[in-house]
């Protein structure tokens, strides 16, 4: 159960950070396009793998519960 609510907390705070970074990306508070840019692509990377990742443990995890109950 901890688990589930973990992997939630982490993939909802990836998606914080993908729209983060895509608010980065469409306004101009920075000023410098590469550091723009770096800064959007590490925030957008970090939040789609966080999000893949939660993903993938939570199917792998209810798997192995249901295994568990046959």
């Amino acid at each position: 159960m901890s688990t589930n609510k973990s992997n939630k907390t982490r993939i909802y705070l990836s998606i914080v950070i993908t729209i983060i970074g895509c608010v980065l990306a469409c306004s101009s508070i920075i000023p410098n396009d590469y550091l723009k840019l770096l800064l959007v692509m590490g925030a957008l990377g970090y939040g789609l793998f966080g999000i893949m990742k939660g993903l993938s443990q939570s199917s792998s995890s209810e798997e192995t519960v249901l295994e568990e109950k046959e």
